[in-house]
């Protein structure tokens, strides 16, 4: 079946682009956050396409103080992949890899957004992710990842926010490949893997310079994704090796307080991140882990859905609420002890036995 991107010199197989391989799981998603300076907004947005789910999927949320905003859409594709509106919301590429728009027209939930996000830096193409469950794939992924600011205005109710870029920093990604979406697999593999995920991300910016880092680790605490990136205002990319995070949690729950992040560059200095954690934003409300609006269901031709999350109220780890992002001031120490501050946000998602945490069952907590 043609159709609008086959008109674009961006084939990379014999077939159409409506078609992307085999595996039903492939998906190709945008992902946006940004936040106030002062921690009293935080806003994100998603969409993703999954070609062999024929679906098409977006949210955009804010949080503003202690209050949440999500607002859920989902269509049919009709194989149309260039077409990137979901209901009233859709995703702009100004300039490629450097602006891109998002935008929520009126609606009868009462969040609109006209935002403009412009990158820092030239994208971060991270090392593909591949991820087995014995014999089957279960992660095959690119992702990029930009640090940017954001400018444009966001409104709720009576209420509307205009954002500066210089005190609205924020990041976005792009992924794509293969990770599961939409309904669970009714027969999974034999002897499966246990379930399990430690994962840390934070993006995070100084004056000349910014910062990524993230890690994954098993059950026994072994890393098997990290990385962690200086991008230097002139260009300069410098990668940190044998990056580790150090938690500390909030009593009683696997969310993190606050978090130390520690690497060594090629000379043998130390670089240190210090980040302290404000209002937590629940990813549930861009549709992870939400049991009515994950990823790729089918909610038919068009749907339109809202809720809202009292971010403060949320104080146990619990479905869905595991996964989430907080406003995180952030201290950078370099190898000389010159220290800058800056803004960034952490993202944790914690399930399973962590050993090292000590973290011994699905949800229990030391």
């Amino acid at each position: 079946m043609l159709t609008k991107a086959d008109d674009f010199p961006i084939h990379q197989t014999p077939d159409p682009i409506a078609f992307s391989g085999t595996d039903r799981n492939f998906y190709d998603r945008y992902f946006f956050n940004g936040t106030t300076t002062d921690g009293e907004v935080f806003f994100g947005a998603a969409m993703g396409i999954y070609p062999h789910l024929n679906i098409i999927d977006a949210a955009f949320s804010v949080r503003i103080a202690d209050r949440q905003f999500n607002l859920h859409a989902s269509r049919h594709l009709h194989m149309e992949r260039m077409d990137t509106h979901v209901g009233p919301i859709r995703v702009e590429v100004i300039e490629p890899l450097q602006r891109l728009r998002v935008l929520v027209d009126e609606n009868e939930f009462g969040i609109s957004a006209d935002l403009t996000f412009r990158g820092r830096h030239f994208p971060l193409e991270e090392p593909r992710t591949v991820r087995r469950n014995g014999p089957r794939i279960v992660q095959d992924v690119t992702r990029l990842t930009q640090l940017g600011r954001w400018s444009g205005w966001i409104r709720q109710g009576d209420l509307t926010i205009t954002m500066e870029e210089a005190t609205t920093p924020g990041t976005r990604d792009r992924s794509w490949g293969v990770r599961h979406v939409g309904m669970r697999d009714p027969q999974p593999p034999a002897t499966p893997l246990e379930f399990q995920a430690y994962w840390f991300w934070l993006p995070a910016q100084f004056d000349d310079r910014i910062v990524h880092f993230y890690i994954n680790e098993d059950g026994e605490g072994k890393s098997w994704n990290v990385g962690m990136v200086m991008i230097r205002d002139d260009g300069s990319i410098q990668h940190i090796r044998d990056a580790r995070i150090s938690p500390e949690f909030v009593p009683g729950t696997r969310f993190p307080r606050s978090a130390t992040v520690t690497a060594r560059d090629d000379e043998g200095g130390v670089w240190r991140i210090e980040v302290e954690t404000g209002r937590r934003f629940f990813l549930t409300g861009l549709g992870y882990m939400n049991p009515d609006w994950s990823h790729g269901l089918n909610k038919g031709p068009l749907a339109v859905g809202y809720d809202e999350i009292a971010t403060d109220d949320i104080v146990q780890h619990e479905a869905p609420y595991q996964h989430s992002q907080a406003f995180a001031p952030v201290r950078l120490t370099f190898p000389d002890g010159h220290v800058q501050a800056g803004f960034g946000s952490l993202e944790s998602i914690i399930m399973g036995r962590h050993v090292p945490s000590g973290f011994t069952t699905m949800f229990a907590v030391p």
